[in-house]
């Protein structure tokens, strides 16, 4: 149903008399439940863009500094070194993903309708607590009727009592006949008590149900609701409803959406037993604290001596120089980059692949399950929510005429016993009467008003009681 939602926890409004339509609005962007579904929303959105991340390559940098003691390798000759170095060797390395198996499309598939699952659920929360708001509304508000009526039998009564004690002042009427008014009159008064404790109820349930601060101040607008005509249900039928609802209900589609999420998983499981094709690229140098090169070159003589030790001549040789080579002439020289080209082949890994595709299967069939149940509820609801409102519609019309026939036989008892055609009994078993029938059409009218609300609920019309 079209709703104006605008997600994050609002402050509370700091009036005090709401309508119906000023609750539904806040409620749908305070609930509990509703802002719990708004958080599954976006962490379904943040795994939506991951998946669509997860295309692009990897890169990661890292170094190590490394202190040897005694004996080591030269990382830059590959020697042996008999005394303490020090080395430090950075590394950039980048990974590219070719092919998976379509894996990571699917990924980002089964991410999208997660998403879309995910914003149904977060609009089912709404509808779930629009309807009931609505019935925790329309409750309080039928508890404010039985308290108008409660004190409008208060009312008769201490009037019948004033009556009564005139006539007894005047000497028409003996002195004991007034008790049974006094007694009367104290239980309207006791009923009246009843009902303005239950509307005090009503009234902390609404606000627990908004979210509202306990020490605020809340009440209603009491909607002025002109019921006409009581609908019939010649043009409408349960069926018809229930075909309308499947296309739009947000229960349906969360479910449908789920359906076609588990199909994408099934795929990532069978994508998962093909090869893997990366590309990945590296970027390496070192830097060795006993590392050296040629320096210039010397020229000496050896000489040659006979074996009887004579001095036969001399040859010439030449000698280099060593000096240290420096921080960034190392890592100028050092410096090595390569990518290559990686197939991976599963062959076995303990029945892991074989076991997850099996079941992503089941799964599957455990959302067409559920898509199922969904269906079966809908139905369900429908259909008892389309029997309730011909149940109550048939049940505010009997409540009507009996208001209407009780109305008439109080005044009948009331100029009868005015008359001294009738007893003290006689007129307490007609208000009393009709005490029953006035409440009893209270609630018969908003039980009508509710069921007819919640079919409109389900025809896609945003709830008013305009």
């Amino acid at each position: 149903m079209p709703l104006l939602m605008a997600m994050g926890q609002q402050p509370a409004p700091t009036r005090t008399l709401w309508t119906l339509e000023e609750c539904l609005h806040y409620a749908s962007e305070n609930n509990i439940s509703v802002l719990q579904a708004d958080l599954y929303k976006r962490m379904s959105k943040n795994n939506y863009l991951q998946s669509k991340l997860a295309l692009l390559p990897t890169v990661s940098a890292n170094a190590s500094y490394n202190f040897n003691f005694g004996n080591s390798i030269n990382p830059t000759t590959y020697n042996y070194v008999k005394q303490n170095s020090q080395s430090f060797s950075p590394n950039i390395q980048g990974n590219l993903n070719l092919w998976t198996g379509l894996q990571q499309i699917h990924n980002i598939e089964k991410n999208k309708y997660d998403l879309q699952a995910t914003s149904f659920d977060l609009s089912a929360a709404v509808n779930n607590t629009v309807l009931n708001v609505t019935n925790i509304f329309l409750q309080l508000v039928v508890n404010k009727e039985l308290v108008k009526v409660a004190q409008k039998q208060v009312d008769i009564s201490q009037n019948q009592l004033d009556q009564q004690s005139a006539k007894i002042r005047a000497g028409t009427m003996p002195e004991s006949s007034i008790y049974d008014f006094q007694a009367q009159l104290a239980r309207d008064q006791a009923s009246l008590s009843t009902q303005k404790n239950a509307e005090m109820i009503s009234n902390i349930t609404l606000k627990i149900a908004l979210q509202l601060p306990d020490d605020q101040a809340f009440d209603i607008i009491t909607p002025e609701i002109n019921v006409g005509s009581v609908m019939t249900f010649d043009n409408v039928s349960a069926h018809d409803i229930y075909q309308y609802a499947l296309g739009t209900q947000p229960t349906i589609q969360a479910a449908q959406a789920r359906v076609t999420s588990a199909m994408y998983s099934m795929k990532i499981a069978k994508g998962a037993l093909s090869p893997t094709i990366s590309l990945s690229a590296f970027t390496h140098d070192n830097w060795f604290n006993l590392a050296t090169q040629p320096g210039s070159a010397v020229v000496q003589q050896q000489v040659i001596y006979s074996p009887t030790g004579v001095e036969l001549g001399y040859i010439p040789y030449t000698t280099y120089s060593t000096r240290s080579v420096d921080f960034p002439t190392q890592f100028k020289n050092n410096l090595a980059n390569g990518f290559s080209f990686n197939l991976s082949v599963p062959i076995l890994s303990s029945w892991q692949r074989m076991t997850n595709m099996a079941n992503s299967k089941l799964q599957m069939q455990l959302q067409k399950l559920n898509l199922q149940t969904v269906r079966n509820n809908l139905e369900r609801d429908i259909y008892q929510s389309y029997a309730n409102a011909k149940g109550n519609a048939e049940t505010y019309s009997a409540n009507l005429k009996a208001l209407e026939a009780s109305e008439r036989a109080f005044e009948t008892a009331n100029k009868r016993y005015s008359a001294g055609l009738a007893t003290n009994y006689d007129l307490e078993i007609s208000k009393s009467n009709l005490s029953r029938a006035q409440s009893s059409a209270v609630q018969a009218k908003y039980n009508y008003i509710f069921s007819v609300k919640v079919l409109d609920f389900y025809e896609g019309k945003p709830i008013t009681l305009n």
